[in-house]
């Protein structure tokens, strides 16, 4: 591609313009949002910690709630008994700056309708929140060890995705360490399967406009939300976990006149006076946390 693009060329009565250029035909694709993009890590590791100051954070990982001994019955005046706590596996995590940046030269900017610089931006941070992401749930997928076989693949006849979900569910509640499953996140074609299942129709609501039926869309199933990504790690399917335990996204604040809430993508436009032009940047300084990989199951065999 030349840059800066080259001006209009005329060819007998046919116009050829850059499609960076001016042009009042011309309708420019909208970019995809980061909605689009169903990005749920952060919706999976809900909790945030602020390392502002340190950038690093000591956590201890599984941590049981309840304390080494049972409680005993204790009669009057006498001493208590003791009990010891054992902590949890201890993990240190430290935050990255991920980051990118573009330039644009005032000519393109004085030749072209669009507002470049914000096209470059939404760019810029729709790679970097994608990007981190797929390091999100990649986290997740190597730190959950618990597993759960489905009945039968969900392609095939006789197969119960339904009860494959609630089976996966019970595993982090029989751990009785406070967890309870509230979401199913899955691979856009196990996610069709499940769609489909048989018994998911039978008991999808069939009132109202926004019924599954109807839209296609899965708000709840038996108290799950179900959600769809493009983002699991390889060798995951199907992941059902308690988002209010699972872990957090830790982030970090350093100033520098940028854009943005700290933890989100943050971005910046620099002048550069002396080549007669713009540099944009765009960062996300955060890491994820897997706290409690007990609080999720992976379905497999889907």
């Amino acid at each position: 591609m030349t840059y800066p693009p080259a001006g209009p060329t005329i060819n007998g009565q046919v116009i050829t313009v850059h499609r960076l250029m001016n042009n009042p035909i011309l309708i420019y694709r909208l970019l995809r949002t980061l909605v689009q993009q169903r990005l749920i890590g952060d919706k999976l590791l809900s909790g945030r910690v602020d390392l502002t100051g340190s950038g690093s954070a000591v956590f201890e990982i599984a941590e049981s709630i309840f304390s080494d001994l049972p409680a005993e019955r204790v009669a009057a005046l006498m001493e208590y008994p003791l009990t010891t706590s054992t902590p949890g596996t201890v993990a240190v995590a430290t935050t990255d700056k991920w980051g990118l940046a573009d330039e644009i030269s005032d000519e393109l900017v004085a030749r072209s309708r669009m507002d470049l610089v914000m096209r470059k931006l939404i760019k810029l941070a729709n790679r970097i929140a994608f990007q981190f992401d797929q390091l999100a749930l990649s986290a997740i997928g190597s730190a959950v060890t618990q597993t759960q076989t489905a009945g039968a693949a969900w392609n095939v006849a006789g197969a119960d995705p339904l009860l494959d979900i609630l089976l996966a569910g019970a595993q982090p509640d029989g751990l009785n360490q406070g967890y309870s499953v509230n979401v199913l996140a899955a691979r856009p074609v196990p996610w069709a399967r499940l769609l489909a299942a048989t018994k998911v129709i039978e008991r999808a609501p069939r009132e109202g406009e926004n019924g599954i039926l109807l839209t296609g869309n899965m708000v709840r199933i038996a108290g799950l939300e179900i959600w769809k990504t493009t983002n699991m790690p390889v060798g995951v399917d199907v992941l059902a976990a308690d988002s209010t335990q699972l872990g957090s996204i830790a982030y970090e604040n350093i100033g520098g006149g940028y854009d943005g809430t700290p933890g989100d993508v943050e971005s910046k436009t620099i002048r550069d006076d002396k080549r007669d032009g713009w540099r944009i940047q765009a960062r996300k300084i955060a890491v994820p946390m897997v706290q409690e990989p007990g609080a999720a199951v992976k379905i497999t065999g889907v």
